[in-house]
């Protein structure tokens, strides 16, 4: 029988009938050539989550601060999460809904919310995981305007002046109001295609300062009157429509030394994803996800976040109010989808809106119900609730006529014992018939196979299961005749 290779490639075609692979709670995993092993890619479920704790609100931020101590806002909430699970609240903040940003300096962690009073700090504990961080205060600093983002560099908090071309600085080594005032003279704008300042990131001791088409960069000159200076002669067309996509990611084989990626637009299209190193950028969202996203209307509430796990780093994307969120891995250069299931099995948006890093562990916020999840491998379930996993595969043609499908073999791991369904398109991948069901064997030594699959000209197999499965997807066999007409 011959073999259907998952090559790897998904959404990377508008139309279905050139390419109908979807990738739903899996992701790829490339098996090198030098390995002498007959498949190119292997699928694995994407991790589960298990409830920690649940103080209640919605998750409006997660954040690893430099000591390693895992802080969330649960609504007004600032919560440290300890190692053991447990929370210890560190103070409140503003009663919105939006996201928040931290940044910290060592010492001080400052938080915002992108209203021009939303700005808090506190004292941070002098060794990590103890637990003793100061009072939260409400900064009242004349010279601080608020900010959607906020970003460090060379021990200077970055901040925008909201909706407009201005960008700010705190003081070197800031600590209090009282002893590190700010500096009304620590502001500067947007000099090249003056529009209102989106966001602020670091990459390196590059400063990335978007706008709404352009994005130009900053570095530190030590100047007297104002620490920074401007990157002449380098820009970015492109600019950004969501400051809560701008996410940094760490090093990769695909991104040396580390990368910003953001949910951008430039003057003459649509949004699309942007993956910038240095001081250079290019998209990297395929034609059918750019589709997907430019569908959805207003993008300018999109977050995103970024975390690593047994070395894929994963940015996820989640539109508010979309049934899935986009999630690219940096690692390999593909895409997949991640969902949920509402009470009635229907795809909704994944639970966590937040991730991060801390204790050696994956962390997640609630997007509504003020749960904190561990995000693990181990997981084969969102917090009790199953989670839908599919793949279709590519196009099967013979030759432009028709073929007697024989037989369909699984290439997957088995042990589980859970039931797999599998159902095809014979229309080119419009639409799909009434699942047949396999059964994944509980020993290896299994193959699941289906026979006397009908006739067709062009066909697009796909697998779906819900099944707790620790597992991998290779591919399947096929036989298939060809007939004269």
């Amino acid at each position: 029988m011959a073999r259907i290779n998952l090559s790897g490639g998904s959404y990377d075609a508008r139309a279905v009938s050139v390419a109908a692979q979807r990738v739903l709670n899996l992701y790829g995993e490339p098996v090198p050539a030098d390995d002498g092993e007959p498949v190119r890619f292997a699928y694995y479920p994407t991790p589960g989550l298990t409830t920690v704790t649940q103080p209640g609100g919605i998750c409006r931020c997660a954040y690893q601060t430099t000591q390693g101590d895992a802080i969330f806002v649960l609504g007004q909430s600032v919560l440290l999460l300890n190692r053991n699970g447990t929370t210890t609240v560190i103070g409140t903040i503003s009663d919105y809904a939006t996201p928040v940003r931290m940044s910290d300096n060592g010492t001080t962690l400052f938080i915002v919310d992108g209203t021009a009073t939303g700005g808090w700090y506190c004292d941070m504990p002098s060794k990590p995981g103890s637990g003793t961080y100061g009072s939260l205060v409400q900064i009242s600093d004349g010279a601080f305007y608020g900010s959607a983002t906020i970003a460090i560099v060379d021990t200077f908090f970055l901040f925008v002046n909201p909706d407009t071309t201005n960008w700010y600085t705190s003081p070197a080594q800031f600590a209090d109001e009282s002893t590190t005032p700010f500096d009304s003279l620590y502001v500067a704008s947007d000099s090249t295609s003056l529009s209102t300042i989106i966001g602020v990131a670091v990459l390196g001791q590059y400063i990335w300062l978007f706008g709404r088409w352009q994005t130009e960069f900053w570095y530190d000159s030590g100047a007297a009157d104002f620490p920074f200076q401007r990157v002449q002669g380098v820009t970015v067309e492109a600019g950004c429509v969501a400051p809560y996509s701008i996410c940094t990611i760490p090093t990769t084989p695909n991104t040396m030394n580390g990368g910003i990626m953001w949910l951008g637009q430039d003057r003459d299209g649509y949004a699309r994803v942007y993956l910038g190193q240095q001081t250079i950028a290019a998209p990297v969202s395929t034609f059918p996800v750019d589709g997907a996203l430019q569908d959805m209307g207003d993008l300018s509430g999109a977050v995103a976040s970024v975390y690593q796990q047994d070395g894929h780093v994963f940015y996820v994307l989640t539109v508010p109010g979309q049934p899935s969120t986009w999630v690219y891995d940096v690692s390999t250069g593909l895409w997949h989808e991640r969902c949920a299931l509402d009470s009635d099995g229907n795809e909704t948006q994944v639970r966590p809106l937040f991730w991060c890093a801390a204790y050696g562990k994956v962390w997640a916020g609630d997007r509504e119900n003020g749960a904190i999840y561990q995000v693990s491998v181990d997981a084969l379930d969102d917090a009790g609730t199953p989670i839908k996993r599919q793949r279709s595969f590519p196009h099967l043609l013979t030759n432009g006529r028709r073929g007697i499908h024989r037989q369909f073999g699984l290439d997957m791991q088995n042990g589980s014992g859970v039931s797999i369904a599998v159902d095809w398109s014979d229309d080119r991948g419009e639409t799909f018939g009434a699942p047949r069901e396999l059964t994944l064997g509980t020993s290896g030594n299994v193959w699941p196979t289906l026979w006397r699959l009908g006739m067709a000209r062009d066909r697009v197999y796909r697998i779906t299961w819900t099944g707790q499965a620790q597992t991998a997807l290779m591919g399947a066999f096929i036989d298939i005749d060809p007939v004269r007409t």
